[in-house]
């Protein structure tokens, strides 16, 4: 079979079959996270794709979603509309099955927060046990590590005080909780210490997965990663000539980890995209020069399509014929000049049903 019948045969696939054979095949994997490949799998396999958007506007938090590709059935909006009411947060995402992690902090005295993961395509949601919440939440990640049967996974940083640090050494210290959809319990890990001066970047909090691994950057730019399987912590170091940079942040590209780096040539903004080779390997590589047109890289939803936003505006754009494309942003209370600070959270979802717990 030649690899265009191949190719073929994959657009009609289910995403966790795609993400099979990308892992097994370098041309196989470039491919199919081309634009073109990306807008005939969404439409044969009746899946969409986009952002949702998360900001505050006079102190009331808020989120649209932001349709990118796709084919949504006429009549359906894509909201979080159909949780329970109450301060709904997102927290974490996994993009490429369309599940998230949100917090529901219910206006009712003494209650604790609710933990919901959910699909917002099919209006699913399910309400988690609660973590012992003893400690200030610092980040939380989502990673779905089985679609038959459906299993999921949640990882939680809480500060640790420094008076309850046992090692009464100044080094930030997490406390670290997992949930496991199979226990549908949390479960306390072993702490996780920084290295000496380093904090977890409050512009990073939101995790980047590659391969089985959730990775933040921190203060410092190390790249500390969760592993899922062996629920683990490692480090990656970010390339060299990067590591005094200022401006770093987080991605992914065609599945693997990747860093966008911030400069001016002659006078014009521009970023760099770096990809680190291998995931357990420490080689990086320069494989695109943006020019992001006065904008903020958020995401590559796509390898040849980048997506740029300001605080009212958000556009894709090609970087192969210099194209874009504006996004329409669906949403009456989005008011730019009302807040400072906008989340993205990339989604790729079909609408198919879950089963959140398969116990």
């Amino acid at each position: 079979m030649n690899q265009d019948m191949f190719i073929n045969i994959l657009s009609h696939s289910p995403v966790s079959v795609v993400e099979k054979f990308r892992h097994l095949n370098k041309e196989c994997n470039q491919r199919t996270y081309t634009s073109s490949f990306l807008k005939l799998h969404l439409q044969r396999t009746n899946s969409i794709s986009g952002y949702f958007l998360q900001y505050s506007e006079r102190l009331t938090l808020h989120s649209t979603f932001v349709e990118a590709l796709g084919n949504r059935p006429c009549g359906t909006e894509v909201s979080l509309d159909f949780l329970p009411p109450g301060k709904v947060k997102i927290e974490a995402c996994d993009s490429s099955h369309g599940i998230l992690l949100c917090v529901n902090d219910r206006p009712v005295r003494g209650r604790q927060p609710e933990y919901v993961i959910c699909k917002p395509t099919t209006k699913q949601y399910l309400i988690l046990p609660k973590p012992k919440t003893r400690y200030f939440t610092v980040a939380l990640g989502l990673m779905v590590i089985g679609s038959n049967p459906f299993r999921y996974k949640i990882i939680r940083l809480s500060d640790l005080p420094y008076m309850e640090n046992r090692r009464y050494n100044i080094n930030t210290t997490f406390v670290c909780d997992v949930f496991d959809s199979v226990s549908f319990a949390w479960k306390r890990l072993k702490n996780f210490e920084l290295l000496e001066d380093d904090l977890l970047s409050p512009w990073n909090s939101k995790p980047i997965a590659s391969y089985g691994f959730l990775h933040w950057l921190t203060t410092r730019n190390n790249v500390i990663r969760f592993c899922f399987e062996t629920e683990t912590w490692s480090y990656s170091p970010v390339p060299e000539n990067l590591a005094s940079a200022n401006s770093l942040n987080l991605t992914s590209y065609e599945g693997k980890l990747g860093i966008i780096s911030s400069r001016s040539k002659e006078g014009v903004d521009c970023e760099d995209l770096w990809v680190l080779k291998s995931i357990f390997g420490t080689s990086w590589v320069n494989v695109k020069e943006i020019e992001n047109k006065g904008l903020k890289s958020v995401g590559f939803l796509s390898n040849d399509v980048v997506t740029l936003a300001d605080v009212d505006r958000i556009c894709l754009y090609n970087m192969n014929n210099g194209k874009s494309q504006n996004l329409e942003i669906r949403a009456p209370k989005f008011s730019p000049s009302h807040y400072s600070t906008i989340i993205y959270f990339p989604i790729f979802s079909d609408y198919q049903r879950v089963e959140f717990d398969g116990r």
